[in-house]
């Protein structure tokens, strides 16, 4: 009998702690917010099944965020203003300071139109390299391309269009002054927005340099100098040298 009381009790025990939940915006899961830019939202996190007073915690990503004592007993709220496109992904964590393995979490889901940036303007020499790089954002994910004036062409194997995570690049090789156009970054969205970024790039003529025979030659007169200024001055040299030995010897 007194076996089966301390069973009843620990298991009584057990299932008050392990029925001991959380629940964010109403859900006892992680969940997701899709949100637009600018757009407010307040997450709510309430503990469930709790016989006593119970102090909660929240978190954004890694930082732990500061709210007030009276709203973090039993029931608490988080703000958010008006969410930007650096808070896509970020994830707001409701935890109970008692236990923090009892933990619920909300990742952000911020959809905003694409943002383009880049350096312009693009002056250079036929016969060089050049990228112009378009850096771009967007949620959700855009289709990315290059016009040239304003105009869709197929550009020759010189011209090379690759994608990083986050830029879309037109390599050149060897530009030629007829490469000099306007270049536009265009990023589609799947409802059909257009936003673009015009790049200018302007070809000069290649400006000739110094060959490299003339360099050469350059050197070598400098060395014959050099080496009949110290042969024309040998006697006057070696005369110095002995009478530095005869004063040594004296």
């Amino acid at each position: 009998m007194k076996y089966l009381l301390v069973l009843t009790v620990f298991s009584f025990f057990f299932y008050q702690v392990r029925a001991l939940d959380l629940k964010l915006n109403g859900f006892n899961y992680d969940n997701r917010f899709d949100l637009k830019v600018n757009q407010s939202k307040t997450i709510k996190c309430d503990v469930v099944n709790n016989s006593n007073t119970e102090t909660l915690i929240w978190y954004r990503g890694t930082q732990q965020v500061d709210i007030k004592p009276e709203n973090s007993l039993n029931t608490s709220t988080v703000c958010l203003p008006a969410v930007a496109p650096d808070d896509n992904g970020i994830s707001f964590t409701c935890l109970l300071k008692s236990d923090m393995t009892i933990k619920r979490s909300v990742q952000l889901n911020v959809l905003f139109e694409p943002i383009l940036s880049g350096d312009t303007k693009t002056i250079t020499q036929a016969g060089q390299n050049v990228q112009l790089t378009c850096g771009f954002k967007a949620n959700p994910a855009v289709a990315m391309s290059w016009r040239q004036n304003d105009s869709i062409v197929s550009f020759p194997s010189r011209f090379e269009q690759s994608m990083s995570s986050n830029t879309w690049t037109l390599s050149i090789t060897k530009v030629e002054m007829s490469d000099t156009a306007n270049y536009t970054c265009v990023a589609v969205t799947a409802s059909g927005n257009v936003t673009t970024l015009i790049f200018e790039l302007i070809v000069g003529e290649r400006q000739p340099g110094l060959p490299v025979e003339a360099i050469g030659g350059a050197v070598v007169v400098a060395f014959l100098i050099i080496c009949f200024g110290l042969f024309a001055r040998r006697q006057k040299i070696f005369k110095q040298c002995m009478k530095n030995k005869h004063n040594t010897a004296m």
